[in-house]
């Protein structure tokens, strides 16, 4: 683990505070009730994987509350995953209640206010999120937090499985294979949601089950120069007006998707030192770029920077 916090080596009258700023300084400003805050103990320990931040939770009997007085301009945007390990907690946001115990988890997300309360001692793994990643894959993200999902469900065992091991990883791997791995489960936990938000998104659970299923089959075909919008149409027996008017919900075009995608995978080709010496334009052609000077243009306007830069920074 690389950061680890524990009120054993605080003063008892002191840990309420302490306990306080390890949380909000680890996650987002948030008020935690501590129910006795004398005899309280608290252990966290964080990591990283990638874009994902990793969290193992231990402590007594306390309420979480995130209050959207509290918030303050520049913070990220996350959506936090809640394993359950042991105990019991009461996930509230959006008026849903999902109630954990080990083995089940449910998401939550920090642009909204939400509810956590833990009614004795506990331990969960927090996954954080950008949302942005999770929005990418998956829709209607008010309509599927504080959703409990439980390990007696095939899927959702195998993203809470793959997400608990994900702590022990975090200096087994280099970067490339990071971003890799958590990609997939990123992959792994749209693929959950949508199938338990079916009747929860109103009048849309179609349409966000459809806009997975276009986006995996992008993915799928990136190295393919000539997919388009007419063959994403087609392979899916709608019309191009309705594709994108499902990406139109996410702020975003096929297009725009298709170009991102690929130029996501062309940065994480020119990280991973296995393809060091493959030239910077088969990396390109492998991903669907065909003009190298289109591909420099868009790669410096995403990144800030030439993908040779890129790749020696």
């Amino acid at each position: 683990m690389g950061t680890q916090f524990n009120t054993d080596s605080v003063a008892p009258r002191e840990r309420s505070a302490y306990w306080q700023d390890v949380v909000c300084s680890t996650f987002v400003p948030l008020q935690c009730q501590l129910a006795a805050p004398d005899v309280f103990q608290g252990r966290l320990e964080a990591s990283r994987l990638g874009e994902l931040s990793l969290v193992d939770v231990c402590a007594h009997q306390q309420t979480v509350v995130r209050d959207p007085r509290g918030q303050g301009q520049g913070e990220g945007e996350y959506v936090l995953v809640s394993l359950a390990r042991e105990g019991r907690s009461l996930v509230t946001q959006e008026g849903r209640e999902a109630c954990l115990e080990a083995g089940d988890f449910a998401i939550y997300d920090t642009r909204r206010p939400y509810r956590l309360h833990f009614d004795g001692a506990f331990r969960q793994t927090v996954v954080q999120i950008p949302r942005a990643s999770l929005q990418r894959r998956v829709g209607n993200l008010e309509y599927l937090t504080a959703l409990p999902l439980s390990r007696h469900n095939p899927l959702d065992r195998l993203v809470y499985d793959f997400f608990a091991a994900l702590p022990a990883l975090e200096h087994q791997l280099g970067d490339a294979q990071q971003a890799r791995v958590t990609e997939q489960g990123l992959d792994l936990l749209a693929m959950a949601l949508v199938q338990r938000g079916e009747g929860q998104v109103p009048n849309a659970s179609r349409r966000t089950a459809l806009l997975f299923r276009i986006k995996d089959y992008v993915r799928a075909h990136l190295g393919d120069p000539q997919l388009s919008l007419a063959q994403v149409a087609a392979q899916f027996g709608i019309s191009t007006r309705y594709v994108n008017s499902l990406f139109q919900q996410e702020q975003t075009s096929l297009g725009r998707y298709l170009l991102e995608s690929r130029l996501a995978c062309c940065a994480r080709d020119l990280r991973d030192p296995v393809q060091a010496n493959r030239q910077i334009s088969e990396v390109a052609y492998r991903w669907g770029f065909v003009d190298m000077a289109h591909f420099s243009r868009v790669f410096r306007a995403q990144f800030g920077q030439a993908a040779r830069e890129y790749r020696r920074g």
